[in-house]
């Protein structure tokens, strides 16, 4: 019974050498988008009913309430290019990025524009 238990331990062992991502959990790269709030002439200041976050090359953006229509425009800092995607009654939005670099986010939900910037690493 000893060698049993003996060799159990010895096999456990070598497994948390030989095979780490076995035993390892996924780490993301998720980051926050800083968004304002922008208001006609008035400066922009914070505010929160709309959320925006990068994982990886996938911008998400998610509503406290859902928004009869939103349009989010994403713009490339570097060259000008643009994804605009609009919608009604979705919660969570996800659109996928595949160059990296300076972006700018504008979300338009009803009367309200929220603008951010954001890189991809």
């Amino acid at each position: 019974m000893k060698r049993i238990s003996f060799l159990f331990l010895i096999t456990a062992w070598v497994l948390t050498f030989v095979s780490p991502s076995l035993l390892s959990a996924k780490v993301t790269d998720t980051r926050d988008i800083e968004l304002r709030a922008k208001y006609g002439d008035k400066d922009l200041r914070s505010l929160l009913p709309v959320r925006a976050w990068i994982d990886n090359q996938t911008v998400y953006v998610s509503f406290l309430d859902s928004p009869e229509t939103a349009t989010v425009i994403i713009t490339n800092g570097e060259n000008g290019e643009s994804v605009t995607t609009s919608f009604s009654s979705l919660k969570t939005v996800l659109i996928t990025l595949g160059d990296k670099g300076k972006y700018r986010i504008e979300i338009n939900y009803g009367t309200e524009v929220f603008e951010g910037n954001f890189n991809i690493k």
